[in-house]
């Protein structure tokens, strides 16, 4: 009777392990919660949105960097002299030296994008020239000074190299006078200018670390002082910080 009452007692302990053994491998129950009309999504892996956490903060990093490491301020100056045929006032064109000088500033590298930031410059310019006409005894002359302010965009032919457009509005300065035999009258007014051209410009470095760039250009630019129209083919020389 004993040896009954063991065997059964064994029996009961054995059996519910092996009932929460089948349970543990019975298939797990699929989650038939999302909608015959809408297929269940696969959950973004943690691991995905880091990468991509990760790359928007490189972008963003290089972004800065182009910014703030830029070997340049983009800041200098150039000597200009071509060319000047003047429209003269009885009538076509009167050749003429003309000579000045620009400030350039790259306004460009306010923008943070790498390429748009090279697109982009302005001058502010002083330009020259003169013209005398008449006998010994009857003499005229006039002096143009050129004074404009004129923003340009840049299409990148090569890393140093670029095609220009520009346009800009000043002012034009004129002096003129006449002298016949010892008396001389002067004249002198100023009026609007309106600037526009086409050029070829240039910036190559000249010390290893880029910080100083020599600069370059030969441009065509006309004029428009009143009712006349100037046009000048000019070359320019200068340097980059």
């Amino acid at each position: 009777m004993n040896r009954l009452l063991l065997v059964l007692l064994c029996v009961g302990l054995v059996t519910p392990g092996a009932a929460q053994t089948r349970d543990d491998d019975a298939p797990i129950p699929y989650d038939d919660t999302a909608s015959d009309d809408e297929p269940a999504r696969p959950k973004k892996s943690r691991k995905s949105e880091r990468l991509r956490e990760e790359d928007e903060d490189a972008q963003e990093r290089d972004e800065r960097l182009a910014s703030t490491d830029d070997p340049n301020y983009g800041v200098g100056a150039e000597l200009v002299a071509g060319a000047n045929l003047l429209d003269a006032s009885r009538g076509g064109l009167d050749p003429r030296f003309t000579f000045g000088v620009r400030f350039v500033w790259e306004f460009g590298r306010l923008i943070s994008d790498e390429y748009l930031r090279e697109m982009f410059f302005a001058d502010v310019q002083w330009r020259f020239a003169v013209t005398t006409d008449g006998t010994p005894q009857v003499q005229s002359w006039a002096s143009q000074h050129y004074f404009s302010l004129a923003p340009a965009i840049v299409w990148p032919i090569s890393k140093v190299i670029g095609l220009y457009g520009q346009v800009g509005v000043g002012v034009n300065a004129a002096f003129t006078g006449v002298r016949i035999d010892q008396t001389e009258v002067q004249l002198q007014g100023a009026r609007f200018l309106f600037q526009y051209g086409v050029g070829v410009r240039g910036r190559p470095a000249i010390v290893s670390d880029e910080t100083v760039r020599l600069t370059w250009r030969v441009e065509i630019t006309r004029y428009l002082r009143g009712y006349m129209h100037d046009t000048v083919f000019a070359a320019g020389v200068g340097v980059l910080f």
